[in-house]
């Protein structure tokens, strides 16, 4: 945003300025910077304008973050394809307290304490308009809300501070405990509660209609948090308090691990939360959100019907293309980077396009073109051996040329035979990469919780409170039939179990790298048979009559424990304040 950039060169000139001075100020800079910001003769709220999309810009960036390749290179769905990659040691060794991985407690809890201080001070400035200090105030509580969210899915309960704004001097921030996981959940739906009727005016529909570039339609305030955001973000942390990992924790002499005991009830808020967001409606009467018929919009676009919950920040370019596309590619004389490699396992999820899965005798799936057939997803989703990318057939073959065997020709080359697709344009037919709403070098634009989301977690909540009842068969149904298969319907008479296997792996095919499945896989408590099993890829020959021979290959079998369900809280926090308690397990 253009509002973060404005007030990323504010701190710059006010740290140049310190900078270039030689005597010592006679009080702190940053609270020079708070006056600055809350200035109580600046009506506009300029500065405090600033502060907030600032405070935006703290939301976690996805899609290429860690390490510079996506999270699910440490899940079951992918691998780096860059053998020196650091995250080679996290599947190879874990992480513990003093080598963790993707922390986020100080990045958090900075973005809690940029919260507190807007929240300390902006009533200070004499707003003109009445209505800016009601909507800033309140987007700022929902974004401490999610924060704390951030926090919780990782490490189960922390320490809630409330308003307060510590000082690194004081005394009180030394002696703070973790609260329960139960408190912090509270806390969490509280916060969003009350701010959920007093944000901005919601965008309709048709405001937010799919078109080109990183803005479409005609929502000036595409990113913002209004009521649905809210209403999904409640739906996000309450499936989380309802699913296996917390809702009956296996320590519960701990309360940081989650609740003591099993609710059901925690199933039907979640579905509850899901379904209120499914019935919201625009001003007009029109439905809020509607499944996008194109998916390739959902990564082309950062404004359309399907988003409830955005990060902005990025620009509209075609650099995620060269880090993803095959090796073999080279447009504009620029070569391609092949980051990541899918696994074999996430490849086999995908159905057929008749909507049965591959291991079913009547799927028509056949081994030796096992890419025919397939649910158009897996297209939109992973480069495999003869699929069409700009204009030639990708060559992940041995001796291929998105497999050549030979670092002189590419250093790095997949591991699995296959490598990532998606958040790509539709590229299979151009002459050169088109853009997408990725630049920075980390991805810094990601669609947070999108419609096809609410819809699974409204099924996956439901069915585990009723069972697969028709309003379950209806949310799984729609987003299969937006992915295209033919028939999307599900076999009837499903039971409770059959069910939740299906929307377990329908999140994991619609959401493959959106950083769902590493998360997933930990919440259902399933990690441990899925990721720390040998994960799988295939070496494909050429054969002289130009047919392939496809034969499984074993990738690695990462390393994992039950306590790595839950990540280790950094040792420099625990050593700091001993009255943090560290995770079970580390």
């Amino acid at each position: 945003m253009n509002r973060i950039i404005n007030f990323c060169l504010f701190i710059l000139l006010v740290t140049s300025a310190v900078s270039c001075k030689s005597d010592f100020e006679d009080q702190p800079l940053d609270i020079t910077t708070v006056d600055y910001t809350f200035d109580k003769n600046d009506a506009t709220g300029y500065y405090a304008n600033l502060y907030v999309s600032y405070i935006y810009s703290r939301l976690p960036i996805g899609y290429a973050r860690i390490n510079g390749v996506p999270l699910e290179t440490v899940s079951d769905d992918a691998v780096p394809s860059n053998t020196a990659n650091a995250n080679w040691n996290v599947i190879r060794g874990g992480y513990t307290p003093s080598s963790t991985f993707d922390d986020n407690w100080s990045g958090m809890y900075a973005g809690i304490r940029n919260v507190n201080i807007f929240l300390n001070n902006y009533k200070q400035i004499p707003w003109a308009d009445p209505n800016q200090p009601r909507y800033l105030s309140n987007e700022v509580r929902a974004l401490r809300a999610w924060f704390y969210y951030e926090l919780i899915k990782r490490y189960g309960g922390v320490p809630l501070i409330g308003d307060k704004v510590y000082e690194s001097t004081d005394a009180e921030l030394l002696k703070l405990k973790r609260n329960s996981f139960d408190d912090c959940v509270k806390y969490i739906i509280s916060e969003l509660d009350a701010v959920k009727d007093s944000l901005r005016p919601e965008a309709t529909l048709a405001s937010r209609g799919s078109g080109n570039g990183i803005t479409n339609g005609s929502d000036p305030n595409g990113g913002r948090i209004r009521k649905s955001t809210v209403l999904g973000m409640k739906t996000k942390v309450l499936l989380l308090a309802a699913s296996p990992l917390f809702n009956a924790s296996s320590t519960p002499d701990k309360d940081y691990t989650g609740y003591q005991s099993y609710s059901l009830d925690r199933w039907k808020a979640a579905a509850d939360a899901a379904k209120a967001v499914m019935d919201l409606k625009d001003i007009n009467g029109a439905t809020m959100f509607q499944l996008e018929n194109d998916r390739y919009l959902l990564w082309k676009t950062s404004v359309n019907k399907e988003v409830v919950f955005m990060r902005m920040g990025g620009q509209y370019a075609n650099t995620y293309s060269y880090w993803m596309s095959p090796v073999g590619y080279n447009p504009g004389n620029t070569a391609s980077q092949g980051l990541v490699s899918p696994t074999q396992e996430l490849v086999d999820a995908f159905p057929m396009k008749n909507g049965k899965t591959i291991t079913d005798p009547i799927s028509g799936y056949n081994a030796a073109t096992p890419y025919a057939n397939r649910d158009p997803r897996l297209d939109q989703t992973v480069f495999y051996n003869g699929a069409t990318w700009l204009k030639r057939a990708v060559e992940t073959f041995e001796g291929g040329k998105d497999k050549p065997n030979n670092t002189s020709i590419a250093a790095v080359q997949t591991q699995t035979g296959y490598y990532a697709k998606k958040f790509l344009a539709n590229d299979a037919n151009s002459s050169t990469y088109t853009n997408t709403c990725f630049v920075s070098t980390k991805g810094n634009w990601m669609v947070v919780i999108r419609y096809a989301d609410i819809l699974l977690m409204y099924a996956e909540a439901q069915n585990e409170y009723s069972g697969p009842d028709a309003s379950v068969y209806s949310a799984v149904e729609a987003v299969r039939q937006r992915a295209g298969l033919s028939p999307y319907a599900l076999p009837t008479g499903l039971t409770q179990d059959q069910m939740r296997d299906v929307i377990h792996n329908e999140r994991r095919v619609e959401f493959a790298f959106e950083e769902q499945r590493f998360w997933d896989i930990r919440r259902w408590k399933i990690a441990k048979s899925t990721y720390g099993a040998t994960l799988h890829g295939v070496t494909i020959t050429k054969n002289i009559n130009g047919t392939f021979t496809y034969v499984s290959k074993n990738v690695v079998t990462p390393y994992y424990s039950d306590a790595m369900n839950l990540l280790p809280i950094a040792l420099k926090e625990t050593q700091v304040n001993p009255n943090i308690m560290q995770n079970p397990g580390y």
